[in-house]
């Protein structure tokens, strides 16, 4: 290692990137927001998104995504986390066309993804991407009690209200259920707004 280099290195030391993990109930969008976020920034996705509940069954990851902001930079590794709900009723995947039998393995594995998912919150990330779907009615008894660990742990947060590109989206629902936080209006699907919300991701994150 050269003399300057050693230098840059002492006066500008690296930090390791942040974990920021994508939160929320069942299909708010998090792997097609998560998906984007990479290939924004990484030309690369992270998972498959499924209209059927609980797709997502363990938590996938990117590492080393590089989000740059005019003369900010910050470097994360995205990680898209199974749904969190208070309850699985593997009922509801009987509507989506699954069989008895897969319906009733597909709620075994959404209970073991709410698990490896607050493990994960506890364990593992320094930052959370919670992500709403603004179609839907925010005040579920799970956003306060995910939003509430994230607070208790003092960990930063971007708080999303996605599927803005559907018709019936309503962010500014969100946003009165949440009237203390800072609510980033986008779509996943279409990258609408995509600018705002790189521009919180640099601000908390960064």
């Amino acid at each position: 290692m050269g003399i300057l280099t050693r230098l840059k290195s002492a006066l500008f030391p690296s930090q390791a990137p942040a974990t920021i993990g994508l939160y929320g109930p069942p299909n708010a969008g998090k792997t097609t927001l998560a998906n984007q976020i990479a290939s924004d920034w990484a030309d690369i996705a992270v998972g498959d998104a499924s209209e059927v509940p609980h797709e997502t069954q363990r938590a996938q990851r990117v590492d080393g995504v590089e989000i740059e902001r005019e003369e900010r930079r910050v470097t994360i590794d995205v990680v898209d986390t199974p749904g969190v709900a208070t309850e699985v009723d593997h009922a509801a995947f009987r509507e989506h066309g699954l069989s008895e039998a897969d319906a009733q393995e597909r709620a075994r594995g959404a209970t073991r993804g709410i698990g490896e998912s607050m493990r994960v919150l506890r364990e593992e990330v320094g930052g959370v991407i919670y992500v709403l779907d603004s179609t839907a009615d925010p005040r579920a008894q799970v956003n306060d009690m995910l939003l509430g660990i994230a607070d208790d742990q003092g960990l930063p947060l971007v708080l999303v209200a996605n599927k803005t590109d559907h018709a019936d989206a309503d962010p500014a629902a969100v946003a009165d259920a949440f009237p203390t936080r800072e609510v980033v209006p986008v779509s996943g699907l279409t990258g609408e707004n995509s600018d705002a919300l790189y521009d919180a991701i640099a601000d908390r994150f960064g």
